[in-house]
């Protein structure tokens, strides 16, 4: 393991790499440690490729996966649906890791998910998460049409048996506020993985939370 290997980093949905990452400083402080950054936008998102069609959305993690996969093991950071994204490309070795650390999941990546957990679209000034992640999305300049066909993807759940498989180091992070669940019982659900639960950091602050990011590089060695 040698602490020059690339980083990946996977921001969260409806967010980008430069939005994700870029405020706090995480691309910044990687690159001032010596280590190269590899940003990647989930499909839908950011610079990448955007389409209304769910079906286009079919296999996400292969989708990031391609951006890094020929680099050799790699170091790599995820958020939220970009961590899941990891934590499903680790289990399906499509790409090689060395460090994986993964922030603002929880035991719930081992659920069956709805075809359409919530509607990013809906205008409903009642529902707030869509307010939250609309915001979010204006912010991070993406459309919602895209956005919504990405929340509409068929998405199969991770199996116990899949996650045992996973030998890289994995670190979870999560906010004690956070509705994703107790970082140490994903961890245990892996070979080699800790838990790290921030107090007072709820899910939307957990990328700039300096506990946290303090945590993921002390972690990578940077």
């Amino acid at each position: 393991m040698a602490d020059s290997a690339p980083v990946v980093l996977v921001h969260g949905f409806a967010s980008s790499s430069e939005h994700g990452w870029g405020p706090a400083g995480w691309i910044e402080m990687l690159r001032e440690a010596g280590r190269e950054v590899i940003a990647v936008d989930l499909p839908g998102h950011g610079t990448a490729a955007r389409s209304t069609d769910p079906a286009d959305y079919a296999d996400v993690a292969a989708t990031v996966a391609a951006a890094f996969a020929d680099r050799g093991p790699v170091d790599a950071v995820g958020f939220s649906a970009g961590a899941r994204t990891l934590l499903e490309i680790a289990a399906r070795g499509i790409a090689s890791f060395d460090r994986l650390a993964l922030m603002g999941i929880g035991p719930a990546v081992l659920e069956i998910r709805e075809a359409a957990p919530f509607a990013i679209d809906n205008d409903d000034p009642t529902d707030v998460r869509a307010r939250l992640f609309r915001g979010l999305a204006k912010s991070a300049g993406n459309d919602l049409g895209p956005l919504a066909a990405f929340a509409r993807r068929p998405v199969e759940s991770l199996t116990a048996v899949e996650l045992a498989a996973i030998t890289c180091e994995v670190l979870v992070v999560t906010g004690e506020r956070d509705q994703a669940g107790d970082p140490e019982a994903l961890a245990a659900m892996l070979p080699n993985a800790t838990g790290v639960l921030v107090e007072r950091a709820d899910h939307f602050s957990l990328q700039s939370n300096m506990r946290a990011m303090a945590a993921v590089l002390d972690f990578l060695g940077a």
